[in-house]
């Protein structure tokens, strides 16, 4: 408890840097990020003995009148992210953040550590109150966050449709509190457990609960805000609210369905794994349509958040159906691959800030050929890139794995049709997800890093300072140790559950590393022998055929090939355009530019234009119809005080009337 308490405080002593002489902000920068590394240091230290040292009693444990705090196990691994992504993300912002010296930097510092001590808070909040308090103040920073290059237009825009989209998902979330709470003796969530809430009221609690924790995790078609919101934020941010914050609504979703709603009907698991399996497929094929790299990766965390809660939706369904034991499997899926895809996503991110900070643009078409002019990014952009795509020997591989196992479980029970069904829909859409994954990182990866440069910017291109190299070098041999030693994280995961008292999991079904398990089978050694041969005959093959081949420049109808002709991203993701173009709704638009000459034709330029699905069947008739209806309103609006007068008469009738009827 004294680490977890003592890192609040620290975080509190980082926001004071907001008020510090502007004269040495350079200082207060420092001071902040010094800060943020050592509050989350302890944070981790103290969640990671919490699990790897198993006890009967709470994490942290605290009460002050109405408000409270208490962490479980449950809490701990969530905990546990947020402090390793702290840590390092925060020596990686010692570095990026200078980049806003003159610009608010003290107020980027100070925004900094009380959006860390937020959802620690969070984490550790005891009552609904206290929970719906710093998830408030974690929504209000975050806004404030990737509201801090406001000078620029699309910035406001996006953190202003980020404000709204978190504050509806806030609303759901106090509606589920406040239906289960009113069944409860109390707020506090010891009480909140065994609340008597049935029926129609318990399904109405999980729909609430469901699209507020959706929202805030970018499921689709809730997702609106989320491709818009990572880009306009600086880089360091954007890898703390994708890395972290994205978890800490699946952490919130967990406490409803563990602790206050129950799994024991079935339907409410299938929703979660369908929703999940869906967004997983729609995000990555959004993913490889884009050109912008911050772009590009928040897609690809609607992707990475969907095979989460579809692995938690089929722990769901396992548990409704009695199945309790093999249902630590799925739940112990989702959790890795949370903390996989926290590392994953937050190295990418700070690739990307390294990328924009040597050139000044995110956009892959305008880059190529950067791994000779940033060769340590490039090394570790390679990594995470690899693990996005779930290749072997990186983390990303693990938890995508288990989450294959947990469908594969499901199969093993499914004693009905339409459970069939439902298992071949699942293999489907995760084999598709992998598969799509795997090309849009081959893209992403390919245009910006690999070949010659597109365009003049590359010449200036760079690496990064020590601080952002640090950083980003941590994730990176994060990912790989994870990637071939999952033992212990996979078994702290598990053991969460083993360790849950408000849910009985029974004694955990081994998930066995070595090759041999009953349940879930992963074995390091096998894959790396599988790796070794193949790399053998590879090399084989190319030293062989290395003795009838020479170098020469590509033929080119007689010219030299030029950058132009390399493959651009958009030309890469065309055959994947056109298989899904009733989905895609790809818009082409050719422009006319100036004759330049007077014997040849004129100038063209063509565009294309990939719209969200969502956003133009849902979302924009939604807000046609909001407007029509506010113009409908106004015509009896009409300023008049005469008419306002006559309006609250009529109104009071109508109450005295309903008065006698009564």
């Amino acid at each position: 408890m004294d680490f977890i308490v003592i890192s609040l405080l620290i975080y509190l002593l980082g926001t004071v840097t907001i008020v510090w002489p502007k004269n040495a902000e350079l200082i207060a920068h420092y001071l902040g990020m010094l800060c943020a590394v050592v509050a989350s240091g302890m944070v981790t230290y103290a969640s990671a003995a919490y699990l790897l040292n198993p006890v009967d009693e709470w994490l942290v444990e605290g009460v002050w009148g109405s408000y409270s705090i208490q962490a479980d196990a449950w809490s701990a691994a969530f905990l546990l992210l947020t402090g390793v992504a702290g840590v390092i993300i925060s020596i990686y912002a010692m570095g990026y953040g200078k980049t806003y010296l003159g610009n608010r930097i003290r107020l980027l510092g100070g925004l900094w550590n009380l959006f860390l001590l937020s959802m620690v808070t969070v984490l550790i909040a005891g009552d609904a109150f206290t929970f719906i308090v710093f998830w408030e103040i974690m929504a209000l920073v975050s806004f404030l966050l990737v509201n801090h290059e406001a000078d620029k237009k699309k910035t406001v825009s996006a953190s202003y449709q980020y404000m709204v989209m978190t504050h509806i998902g806030t609303a759901a979330i106090m509606v589920a509190f406040y239906m289960v709470g009113s069944c409860s003796e109390s707020f506090s969530f010891t009480d909140m457990s065994g609340n008597t809430l049935s029926g129609y009221m318990k399904d109405i609690a999980f729909i609430c609960a469901f699209l507020g924790f959706a929202l805030k995790s970018g499921l689709m078609p809730l997702h609106i805000w989320l491709p818009n919101a990572h880009p306009a934020a600086p880089s360091h941010v954007s890898a703390m609210m994708s890395g972290v914050m994205l978890k800490v609504a699946l952490y919130g979703f967990g406490r409803f369905a563990f602790q206050f709603i129950g799994m024991d009907i079935f339907w409410h698991g299938f929703v979660v794994m369908v929703v999940g399996l869906i967004s997983a497929f729609l995000g990555i094929l959004y993913a490889s349509m884009e050109t912008d790299m911050k772009r590009i990766l928040a897609y690809s965390s609607v992707e990475n958040m969907g095979i989460i809660f579809s692995a938690f939706g089929c722990g769901m369904l396992l548990y409704s159906m009695q199945l309790t034991s093999v249902s630590v499997i799925a739940f112990t899926a989702a959790l890795v691959h949370a903390c996989s895809h926290s590392l994953m996503k937050g190295l990418m991110f700070m690739s990307a800030g390294a990328v924009k900070h040597a050139l000044g643009s995110k956009n892959i078409e305008l880059m190529g050929g950067l791994a000779k002019k940033m060769p340590y990014t490039a090394l570790f952009t390679l990594i995470g890139s690899m693990s996005l795509a779930s290749l072997p020997f990186t983390s990303g591989l693990v938890g995508e794995w288990l989450t294959l196992q947990s469908f594969i479980t499901l199969a093993q029970q499914a004693g009905t049709p339409e459970m069939r069904l439902l298992v071949v829909f699942a293999f489907i859409m995760l084999g598709l997800t992998g598969a799509t994954a795997l090309g849009c990182f081959v893209r992403m990866y390919g245009v910006a890093f690999l070949g010659r440069a597109r365009t003049g910017i590359v010449k200036k291109a760079h690496e990064v300072s020590g601080f952002m190299l640090f950083g980003m070098g941590l994730e990176a041999v994060l990912i790989v140790v994870i990637g071939v030693m999952p033992d212990i994280l996979v078994n702290m995961m598990q053991g969460v559950f083993s360790r849950f008292s408000v849910v009985s999991m029974g004694t955990p079904m081994g998930i066995i590393w070595g090759g041999s398990g009953q349940y879930a089978i992963y074995s390091p050694g096998i894959i790396f022998g599988i790796f070794v041969i193949f790399s053998i005959f590879m090399v084989a093959a190319l030293y062989r055929s290395s003795n009838f081949v020479y170098k020469d420049v590509t033929w080119n109808c007689g010219t030299e090939p030029t950058s132009r002709q390399q493959y651009s991203a958009t030309g890469f993701s065309k055959p994947l355009r056109r298989t899904f173009e009733k989905i895609l709704s790809p818009k082409r638009r050719m422009t006319y530019l100036r004759k330049e000459h007077a014997y040849f034709g004129r100038k063209l330029q063509y565009n294309l234009e990939i719209p969200d699905l969502f956003n133009d069947k849902l979302y924009k008739p939604v807000q046609q119809m909001m407007i029509n209806s506010s113009s409908a309103f106004h015509k009896i609006q009409e300023g008049s005080v005469s008419i306002y007068i006559g309006y609250t008469m009529i109104a009071m009738i109508f109450v005295l009337i309903w008065g006698v009827l009564l």
